[in-house]
């Protein structure tokens, strides 16, 4: 099949290779394939060809769509021949294309009318009144934690900042830690889950439970130094912080407003056309 495709193209390569920007009248069309008298134009094949193609690349970017389309047209007249009886697909094709037509509009009534800020008074409302909701699949915990190589030059002003920041919460660790460290957590207002952590720490580390609030150490395997302070942990099942739920419930908000949004506009479409008198229910 792809040897014939190959030379049969080649007798129109030249058509191809010259393109007109007009579309050739329906009427004028060359039919170049047929599968169960389903016919494949060429003005088909000439659309999946880019302009810049030269003639060896036009015939076998021809070839293979030639072959892709009889094979997947031979794949639907069997589909066809072999539907179930009640299979009622035109209702589908209907139907698929009502929802097809109402979730594009109802994605552009969204994203022209619904208020997409939430204020931090809505997320605490929200916070407080739905907080069982929100019980802890996993221990999460906060803290600051840096990597730094074991042999690094760095060393000794790590542990002079890491001092000094245990003691006055100086800004002057982080930047140093963003600039220098190989791995770092430093924003201590951010929750992680506690796995996640593990991962980051030596293996003979990552079943440790030792790592209790306010514990603050350092250890070293072959390769790094590790600072490590625990500032806060929460246990599973416990009810998570506002903080480390407040995405998710700004998602839930805005869900809760599109929903609003749409029941209204259906009312609004319902009131309107009512007052038109376009609807008409019989007996």
């Amino acid at each position: 099949m792809k040897r014939f495709l190959f030379f049969f193209l080649g007798g129109f390569v030249c058509l191809l290779a010259c393109k007109s920007e007009q579309v050739p009248p329906e009427a004028n069309d060359v039919v170049v394939a047929t599968v169960h008298g389903k016919p494949l134009y060429l003005s088909e094949v000439k659309a999946m060809i880019p302009d810049e193609a030269n003639t060896e690349d036009s015939t076998m970017i021809a070839s293979a769509f030639m072959e892709k389309w009889i094979r997947e047209a031979l794949l639907m007249e069997e589909a066809e021949r072999n539907l179930p009886k009640d299979l009622k697909i035109d209702d589908l094709v209907r139907d698929y294309r009502s929802s097809l037509i109402r979730h594009n509009y109802e994605r552009i009534l969204v994203e022209l009318q619904l208020d997409s800020t939430v204020t931090s008074q809505e997320l605490i409302e929200y916070y407080e009144t739905n907080k069982e909701q929100f019980h802890l699949e996993s221990p999460i915990v906060r803290c600051l934690f840096i990597e730094m190589p074991k042999n690094s030059e760095e060393i000794k002003e790590v542990d002079k900042l890491w001092k000094k920041y245990a003691k006055k919460g100086d800004e002057d660790l982080k930047r140093f830690a963003a600039s220098n460290s190989t791995q770092f957590m430093m924003n201590d207002s951010t929750w992680y889950r506690s796995d996640y952590l593990m991962k980051l720490l030596p293996e003979e580390y990552q079943k440790s439970k030792n790592f209790a609030n306010g514990k603050e150490i350092t250890f070293t395997d072959d390769q790094f130094k590790y600072y490590l302070s625990i500032l806060d942990r929460k246990p599973k099942g416990e009810v998570a912080p506002m903080e480390y739920v407040i995405e998710q419930i700004s998602r839930v908000i805005l869900h809760q407003r599109k929903i609003a949004l749409l029941n209204e506009k259906r009312e609004e479409i319902y009131e309107r056309e009512i007052n038109r008198n376009t609807i008409k229910v019989y007996n």
